[in-house]
């Protein structure tokens, strides 16, 4: 995995940033570009962190709102000039509204869908098709337990435009894996519960109520989906592909 370029959408947050890290920690040396919307000073603060502490690494930061079809185009159209291909792709951008199901609008699930599931498709077609023609390339998709169950007794809102790009997320999985053999992997890590700021303002008597429902009695650290992802994209895992791999700490 040297001197490899390696792409993470949503690269400032929680698992993002956790990716990051973990890329750093296990490369000597590589291009990381980290794609932003919105959270421009943790991206720039990421990659001033991951750069102090591994001299070989250079970090990149791209801005781009993937609810549209042009800024999508654009961030691959940036890599592709500077670099002719993206060897790894974490397609982990996500975008959930607590709204519940008599609320959500026609908007709101459209929104969702677009940033999580077209710019998935999109990003992974275009930058697939370059990992296909040099015979090699990794693409990770950040799904979620909610793509493959409803989450029955739930305390929080239902989630119904959230559960459909996920689920939608895992066909996607399925279907690139098979476009692009032999030579690229494409696979989906799907975690429950994960202790970043996206959740961090839920009620405490919400964040109980779902430890119950988990064998661990706890959610997930940043750092453990990460771990998974690295596995994935990693030598190790060249066999693995079209697979969705569920991290959830098991469901009682």
């Amino acid at each position: 995995m040297k001197d490899k370029v390696y792409l993470i959408t949503g690269g400032a947050g929680g698992i993002g940033s956790a990716v990051a890290r973990v890329i750093a920690k296990n490369i000597e040396n590589g291009i990381l570009i980290l794609h932003y919307n919105s959270n421009k000073n943790g991206a720039e603060n990421l990659k001033k962190e991951i750069e102090k502490e591994n001299k070989n690494i250079k970090v990149f930061t791209l801005q781009a709102n993937l609810e549209k079809k042009e800024e999508c185009e654009k961030l691959c159209d940036l890599i592709l000039k500077k670099f002719g291909v993206v060897d790894v792709l974490v397609n982990n951008a996500g975008y959930v509204e607590d709204k519940e199901l008599s609320e959500r609008t026609y908007e709101d699930f459209e929104k969702t869908i677009k940033i999580n599931l077209i710019a998935n498709f999109y990003l992974s077609k275009i930058l697939g098709y370059k990992m296909f023609e040099q015979k090699f390339g990794k693409i990770v998709n950040i799904s979620s337990t909610s793509g493959l169950i409803l989450h029955s007794g739930s305390m929080c809102p239902t989630s119904i435009d959230y559960d459909a790009s996920k689920a939608g997320i895992n066909a996607l999985t399925k279907n690139f894996a098979k476009e692009f053999a032999p030579y690229v992997n494409v696979n989906a890590v799907a975690p429950g519960w994960v202790d970043t700021p996206l959740n961090y303002e839920l009620p405490e008597y919400v964040r109980q109520s779902e430890n119950e429902k988990i064998l661990k009695n706890r959610w997930a650290s940043p750092e453990e989906i990460a771990e998974l992802v690295w596995y994935l994209i990693s030598d190790k895992a060249d066999f693995i592909n079209g697979s969705i791999y569920e991290i959830d700490g098991g469901k009682r």
